[in-house]
């Protein structure tokens, strides 16, 4: 398979040799949320995204690293099961990095990456419920909070997604940020 993208670093091109990889990398066809169908184009897209949300070089490369893997397992939930714990695929992203990476904001990020809009999507049935799951992700993160943002900053504004689900996430960063 050509990559829409080039790879940078030799763990880049560990990473995206992989069989595992790249069957993930390939799958996907246009759906709500994701037009450009398979998940190396939508990761070209972050990529493309990350050079203007990255703050300095190290994280731009660890931003980089997490675009490559965050929806790479898609293709690997079982879909007749929740997409929960270990059946989410940023679970199984998070278990796939854990063979190449040592970085535990980093695998946080990737288990996580989806938490934020998964917390407005809750939010859209009962407020306080989104409220309380995006303080106890926000929370969780911690001084971690910046990489997760600059990296879901990059995510969101691929085509077709709603950014509704990033300023609400960004306007509860506000308020918590005021009340502090």
């Amino acid at each position: 398979m050509q990559l829409p993208f080039a790879l940078e670093t030799e763990l880049e091109r560990r990473i995206c040799s992989e069989p595992e990889w790249r069957r993930g990398a390939a799958w996907g066809e246009p759906r709500p949320g994701h037009p450009e169908g398979a998940v190396a184009a939508h990761i070209a897209e972050v990529l493309r995204n990350i050079e203007r949300e990255a703050s300095s070089p190290e994280e731009r490369g660890r931003l980089r690293l997490a675009a490559l893997i965050h929806d790479t397992f898609k293709h690997a939930v079982d879909t007749s099961h929740p997409r929960t714990g270990e059946n989410h695929h940023g679970a199984r992203a998070r278990r796939f990095a854990e063979r190449y990476l040592e970085d535990p904001e980093l695998l946080e990020l990737l288990e996580l990456h989806d938490e934020a809009y998964d917390s407005w999507l809750a939010g859209q049935r009962d407020p306080q419920r989104g409220e309380r799951r995006a303080a106890r992700l926000i929370e969780r993160l911690g001084p971690s909070l910046p990489l997760y943002l600059a990296f879901y900053r990059a995510d969101s504004a691929t085509g077709g997604k709603s950014h509704e689900p990033l300023h609400w996430f960004e306007s509860l960063l506000e308020q918590s940020a005021k009340a502090g």
